[in-house]
């Protein structure tokens, strides 16, 4: 099934297969309920990916810090779209984005539904992702480094490992 969802700034048909906004963003709220217990706002949405993409980890974060991990997490979304692109870290490591063509004005329907297209696009990269990194570190978590030293004759009285 293709479907495809129009949005008036790209002039163009946008297609996603297999892509039906309002199942999709109800099968991610249910796994945040799963997961947190509560059912997450968009701006809550909008700081988890502020905080994942600032990359510091759990920490206390100011008023004025949280609006600009929550500007982060927008600027990384509209880049999926090609509106922003990273340009790097400040001094203080924090991430910064620059405009590379405008965004159009949007209805606040169409608004909420780019944005919530591209969570959706951007928890299933990253919760699939991390999906895969818990199940290798289970799959090898038995398993143990062999190292094998070389002969003396070879190592001249050296460690195989300091090479």
């Amino acid at each position: 099934m293709r479907v495809k969802l129009v949005f008036p700034f790209d002039k163009k048909y946008m297609e996603f297969e297999d892509l039906d906004l309002n199942k999709d963003w109800k099968r991610l709220m249910y796994f945040f309920i799963r997961t947190t217990g509560k059912k997450p706002t968009t701006n809550t949405l909008l700081f988890l990916i502020g905080v994942n993409e600032l990359g510091k980890g759990k920490k206390t974060f100011s008023k004025e810090e949280k609006q600009d991990l929550m500007h982060i997490a927008t600027c990384k979304l509209l880049s999926l779209s090609g509106y922003y692109e990273w340009e790097g870290l400040d001094s203080d490591g924090w991430p910064h984005y620059k405009a590379v063509k405008p965004v159009p004005k949007l209805s606040l329907e169409e608004q909420e539904d780019l944005l919530k297209l591209h969570m959706i696009e951007y928890f299933e990269e990253h919760i699939h992702d991390e999906r895969e990194r818990e199940k290798t570190a289970k799959n090898v978590s038995h398993l143990k480094p062999i190292i094998k030293p070389k002969p003396s004759s070879e190592t001249d009285g050296q460690n195989s490992l300091s090479e």
